[in-house]
């Protein structure tokens, strides 16, 4: 690292003389300035490979410091140093181009790891630039024609090349692991693995040591090392998907794990140090969880560096189309069928639904219909796109294709189930809206079985994981969902 230079901003003398104490133990150059001017007049003068700027100082602060720099063309990486009061601004910061950012107090291993960070992924990114231009994977596994999904898609290779964590919002079903891995895909640490975690897909008392992993002998049942989910990806990149659903006891772990880019297993003595992309998606609104406090505020903020709605399937139905068709190849090659033309009434159909499930439905639609068609064309008839249950859901497509192939078994286990839909009618529904009676019926059920969500699931005819979502839409709508779950 002899070669590299790095500036440092701050107005604190302290605090400034103690970075550059921290850079020099690299054996990496530094100058310093106590203001944005000085630093600016600086940056202009010579060439910089890191820019550590402090956000809030006399004259010119961090910001407008940064902002001048992009002006004259000077793209040399800024990471600003914050108090979290100010985390809003450094967020701010990052949208528009900055490296990243650290929060005060911190130690000087942040510092250095910053910095063997920034200069590992420009080298590996040069390296990348040498051999197969990122376009050549720009569409790998995306299937879009709609301008919006377009410029999604533009600004996610752009946040690629940076270490920015990610937070992917929409609705379920709408692609988020699939922008999740193109952003992987063109990122320095494409070479590494990809590792998704499902959190609402693990029990909350082993969540700890799936993430974090733990050492042997660190609680009963412990007879051997684990590393954990963030060890596995490192070099690589680690998919928190659903991360709304991480309890609150463990947010504080998580968000170490973001300020200082280390993880320590149950009963580690010390912790580890990785170099692992993050990235996080959620169908919840975490800025309403952070203020009615059952989601950290400060992990909202260090997940919301660079955020990415992807849109319902109903608002781009330019895409239906392309996707059915990419959709019908996969499907026939896997079960090995002949790839089969929509006829017209099919494709009228299929860009007339509104896709409650976005395209994760969709698929389903497609696999069903290649596997069931029996003619020389999949006919609208094939779709199964209609029908309503009592809950107010989609009685097809399911989930699953295995749900029609055992459709029959199905219903006769539903008629010779204890809890019939009977027992959890609800009363006075005229006059109500579908959603209201179907809030109803669904609270009631729960609250009939003890809490019980696969039963409840069971009697209402949908899967846990549509359930699931519901008591998800029903908590950001402010009602307390935990009183039926008792």
């Amino acid at each position: 690292m002899i070669d590299k230079n790095i500036l440092i901003v701050d107005d604190d003398d302290n605090m400034r003389e103690a970075m550059k104490e921290t850079v020099l133990r690299l054996g990496v150059s530094v100058d310093t300035a106590e203001n944005g001017r000085i630093g600016f007049e600086k940056a202009t003068k010579k060439v910089y490979d890191l820019i550590i700027s402090d956000m809030r100082m006399p004259e010119i602060d961090g910001l407008s410091m940064f902002e001048m720099l992009k002006a004259t063309g000077i793209k040399t990486p800024v990471c600003f140093v914050t108090a979290y009061g100010s985390v809003t601004g450094a967020v701010e910061a990052l949208k528009i181009g900055a490296y990243d950012y650290i929060l005060k107090p911190f130690s000087p291993e942040v510092i250095e790891e910053l910095i063997r960070r920034t200069f590992e992924l420009a080298g590996s990114q040069s390296s990348a630039a040498g051999n197969v231009p990122l376009e050549d994977n720009s569409k790998k596994g995306t299937v879009y024609k709609s301008a919006y999904m377009e410029h999604i898609f533009s600004l996610a290779k752009d946040v690629a090349e940076s270490e920015a964590t990610v937070l992917i919002t929409g609705e379920s079903g709408t692609g988020k692991e699939v922008l999740a891995r193109f952003i992987h895909e063109n990122s320095g640490h494409a070479k590494g693995p990809f590792v998704a975690v499902n959190c609402a897909a693990i029990p909350e008392n082993l969540i700890e040591s799936e993430l974090f992993g733990y050492e042997k002998g660190a609680f009963t049942g412990a007879v051997n090392k684990k590393i954990g989910k963030f060890e596995a990806a490192d070099g690589g990149t680690i998919l928190l998907d659903e991360i709304g659903e991480i309890p609150l006891h463990l947010q504080a772990k998580l968000l170490r794990v973001l300020q200082e880019r280390e993880v320590e297993r149950l009963g580690a003595l010390k912790p580890s140090k990785i170099n692992t992309r993050v990235l996080a998606t959620t169908n919840r609104n975490l800025k309403v969880m952070s203020e009615e406090g059952s989601f950290r505020e400060d992990l909202y903020y260090r997940l919301n560096v660079i955020s990415m709605e992807l849109p319902p399937l109903r608002d781009r139905k330019e895409d239906v189309a392309d996707l059915s068709l990419f959709f019908i190849k996969k499907y026939s090659e896997i079960n090995k069928k002949p790839v089969k033309p929509l006829s017209d009434d099919a494709l009228k159909t299929l860009q007339s639904y509104e896709w409650p499930g976005n395209v994760r439905e969709l698929e389903h639609t497609i696999e069903r219909a290649v596997v069931l068609s029996k003619t020389t064309e999949i006919t609208s008839k094939d779709l199964f796109l209609h029908g309503i249950t009592i809950a107010g859901f989609k009685s097809n497509p399911k989930e699953d294709i295995k749900d029609i192939i055992k459709e029959e078994k199905a219903e006769k286990d539903a008629k010779e189930a204890k809890y019939s839909a009977e027992e959890h009618k609800v009363d006075n529904a005229v006059g109500r809206t579908i959603a209201d009676v179907e809030q109803e019926l669904i609270l009631k059920t729960l609250q009939d079985v003890s809490g019980n969500r696969t039963k409840a699931a069971e009697i209402l005819g949908i899967t846990v994981r549509t359930l699931r979502n519901k008591l998800n839409e029903y908590r950001d709508a402010g009602i307390d969902v935990e009183e039926y779950l008792k």
